[in-house]
């Protein structure tokens, strides 16, 4: 049986289109990026808005036992997912985790769309709190993450080749489990292409506790699908020779958001344990 997954909702990063761009100064590139990146997410200032305008979209993620995690997203406007609101100068984004200091939430490209915040807790199943605030009046979204679990089977990183069968995975948690895959792959060509957030074909294996099976003619499907929408969709892109690949065994759960912000906003916490896989699609 195929299991359902959730992808993570993730910003559009369209600066590395003109990053092979030469003899152009930053005064120049900037506001063109910009303007592109704006024209594309259709910004809009929060101050235009009212509160229940606004959509707060935001995810928690931690890893394996890791004790930090990793608080993102930005702000939405409605239903609408292709519009981006850009906190107004007064207005702020925070985050804490189990009731403790809030921590102002970063703008690492100062453009003010996508947010993020590390933060510490060593509780089983953590609460992480998003903040929007607006003349002094805080709007609290809030989400408790999943309890951790680990990779039972195999113990080590997976190697997969295309028609060597299947790999059989045993996890920890008995609870749904999606798994996504973040890495690089390389063609035959010898060009490479990135995979990030890539969700990886695993059926569940309902004779084992915990058990997943990955298949690698499934997996390679997936990757050469992955490849040619990097390539523009072209049918006659060269096929998948390998890939180093981390797989996130990920627990998903869905929090409440600000009673006085827009329900269709989101925020969503993530466990995830870790696992090294190397494809083969060659043998």
């Amino acid at each position: 049986m195929q299991f359902p997954s959730h992808r993570r909702p993730a910003a559009l990063v369209l600066f590395a289109l003109l990053a092979g761009c030469g003899g152009a100064t930053n005064d120049v590139a900037d506001p063109v990026v910009d303007g592109f990146i704006c024209a594309f997410r259709n910004c809009t200032e929060s101050s235009t808005l009212n509160v229940d305008e606004i959509s707060p979209r935001f995810t928690a993620t931690q890893n394996d036992s890791d004790r930090t995690i990793l608080v993102e997203g930005g702000l939405g406007k409605s239903a609408n997912v292709f519009t981006a609101v850009l906190p107004a100068p007064g207005e702020r984004l925070s985050a804490s985790v189990d009731g403790g200091t809030e921590v102002t939430m970063g703008n690492p490209d100062g453009k003010r769309l996508d947010y993020s915040a590390g933060l510490t807790s060593a509780s089983a199943q953590p609460v992480v709190r998003v903040v929007f605030t607006r003349a002094g009046v805080p709007n609290i979204s809030e989400v408790t993450m999943p309890a951790g679990f680990t990779v039972l089977q195999p113990a080590a990183g997976v190697a997969l080749a295309r028609t060597a069968g299947d790999v059989d995975v045993r996890l920890s948690s008995t609870a749904l489990t999606t798994s996504m895959a973040d890495g690089t792959c390389s063609r035959t060509d010898g060009s490479s292409f990135p995979v990030k957030n890539e969700i990886l074909p695993a059926t569940i294996q309902s004779s084992v506790v915990g058990g997943y099976r990955l298949n690698g003619a499934a997996l390679d499907d997936a990757l050469n699908l992955a490849s040619r929408s990097h390539n523009n969709n072209i049918v006659t892109t060269p096929l998948v020779s390998r890939c180093q690949l981390t797989v996130a065994w990920r627990r998903t759960a869905w929090g409440t958001v600000a009673p006085a912000m827009n329900a269709h906003g989101a925020i969503g916490g993530y466990r995830q344990a870790l696992q090294a896989l190397t494809y083969d699609g060659q043998r």
